[in-house]
């Protein structure tokens, strides 16, 4: 293999993995922001916003899945699309944290730590083609797309829309 073709692949894939990450950090903001907009409708509010959207992704599901779906119009897309979000972001952990290698076919791919996959949950996802890394990022903004979306099926109590505030 050409040494300037391989620098041309690396190039393309750490432009795809940095696609990835962004349009996952984005998504986990919007996570953030869903909630904000729930437990921090006034500026008297606004530390614990800030709180709230500091913390770690498994929290803020958990929260929005135990409390938030109670006033939401359709707590069953709520559930389905927080479930998404936390399989894209496993994704986008691994991407960051993973090392870019070569399959036998030449292919680049990014792999968690080699004694991981020993430990890792039965079905967890330990090897990710750089050519799947396109398909992940549009999934990012198609789910930071719907989140807005269910943001404004949020109701109040006294039934007044909080997705303005």
């Amino acid at each position: 293999m050409d040494i300037h073709k391989a620098d041309d692949d690396m190039r393309a894939a750490h432009a795809e993995m940095g696609g990835l990450i962004a349009r996952c950090s984005l998504l986990e903001y919007r996570v953030g922001q869903f909630m904000a907009r729930w437990f921090c409708a006034n500026q008297k509010q606004k530390f614990l916003s800030f709180t709230l959207k500091a913390m770690p992704f498994t929290e803020k599901r958990q929260i929005i899945e135990e409390r938030l779906s109670q006033w939401h119009k359709d707590p069953r897309a709520l559930r389905e699309t927080m479930t998404a979000i936390s399989a894209l972001l496993e994704r986008r952990n691994l991407v960051a944290s993973g090392v870019l290698s070569r399959r036998s076919s030449g292919a680049l791919c990014i792999k968690s730590f080699s004694g991981a996959r020993f430990i890792s949950d039965e079905g967890a996802v330990d090897i990710i083609d750089i050519a799947e890394l396109a398909t992940w990022s549009e999934a990012a903004t198609e789910l930071s797309e719907r989140l807005m979306a269910l943001g404004q099926m949020l109701t109040a109590a006294e039934g007044r829309s909080l997705a303005g505030n």
